[in-house]
């Protein structure tokens, strides 16, 4: 490339971790273990799902990500003045604008981790991992695999087209929750007996490697053309993500 540029930069900072999660009726029942698993692969896999998306002949740069860079945000700070007078879009375009430093790159691709709320409850989960919930007639396991993309302008870095990576393209994340939906996005419901005895065990469980792995690569392979073609996902202005 003469002028040094590209049509797709690309930026995973979904991290390499996994959640271990029982929640129940009370607070006393409910137990988090962020798991890591840098040997799953999901960086690379991500990044091999959204190069295939992108059309032939498009150049692609993969663009590293340091989180060191980025301090985490104070969630004790997010309060609703806090979120009434914030520029959120302002706070993105910043964001990407340093990560994407030093390249130049016409549009810009982030795969980050996403957030839902489970069921009607105030309990949410995030990214990837399993959950354990503890209810009156017994307990339900589910594996989860929670992405957004977003993709940027290279020349402003706003925000043109976004959305949770999902399987069921075709409804919002609102309209599932209607349908009786879990969890916004990506799940599956497990045996009792596939929740790690040990959170630490997770790590070292192909299954709940290849579940995960199995429904990222697909909730990708669908969401992705959609976002990157003339016809947008379905909306998802009801996503959390982060």
């Amino acid at each position: 490339m003469a002028d040094n540029s590209c049509d797709f930069g690309v930026v995973v900072t979904t991290g390499d971790e996994f959640t271990v999660l029982t929640t129940g009726l009370t607070v006393f029942q409910n137990k988090k273990t962020v798991v890591p698993i840098p040997g799953w692969g999901f960086n690379d896999l991500i990044f091999a799902r959204t190069r295939a998306a992108i059309p032939a002949g498009m150049s692609v740069l993969r663009i590293p990500h340091n989180p060191a860079k980025f301090p985490s945000r104070d969630e004790s700070k997010d309060t609703l003045k806090d979120r009434l007078f914030r520029d959120l879009d302002a706070e993105l375009a910043e964001y990407m604008r340093q990560v994407a430093k030093g390249s130049n790159c016409r549009h810009y691709i982030q795969i980050l981790n996403s957030i839902s709320p489970i069921g009607s409850s105030n309990y949410t989960v995030r990214g990837f991992g399993i959950l354990n919930q503890d209810v009156v007639l017994g307990r339900r396991i589910y594996l989860y695999a929670l992405a957004f993309i977003r993709i940027f302008d290279g020349r402003d870095f706003s925000v043109v087209r976004q959305s949770s990576a999902l399987i069921n393209v075709h409804h919002s994340l609102m309209v599932q929750r209607l349908l009786g939906r879990h969890i916004g996005g990506p799940y599956r419901e497990l045996p009792a007996e596939s929740f790690p005895t040990r959170p630490e065990d997770a790590a070292g469980n192909p299954a709940l490697r290849d579940g995960v792995r199995a429904m990222l690569t697909e909730s990708l392979d669908k969401t992705l053309p959609l976002l990157l073609g003339a016809r947008p996902a379905a909306r998802q202005s009801d996503a959390r993500e982060r």
